[in-house]
């Protein structure tokens, strides 16, 4: 299997146009937006059982949901893996220019 193959044997590359992200580029966002909004709504569920107010646990869910977007979003951006370059990290992810 070369580098640019996936394990099914395919190459994600395209010759005649730009480099297709695969399947876990693509969903990496969603990655981030799923675990604010499970922050979310635990946040949600303490405040919504402890004062039993409906629009109040909705303000702690946009709350939470937006600090742990901004943080996981902050701390993904100053994270690299160990040993590794930012060029290693682009060719093994299917980045070359």
């Amino acid at each position: 299997m070369t580098d640019h193959q996936r394990p099914d044997g395919h190459d994600h590359r395209r010759a005649d146009g730009p480099v297709q992200p695969t399947r876990r580029q693509r969903l990496k966002p969603f990655e981030y937006l799923a675990f604010a909004g499970v922050a979310g709504a635990f946040a949600a569920v303490v405040v919504l059982l402890s004062v039993r107010d409906v629009v109040l646990a909705l303000v702690f869910f946009g709350i939470a949901f937006i600090v742990t977007l901004l943080l996981t979003a902050t701390l993904m951006l100053t994270v690299k893996p160990k040993g590794r370059s930012a060029a290693d990290l682009d060719k093994r992810e299917g980045f070359e220019p």
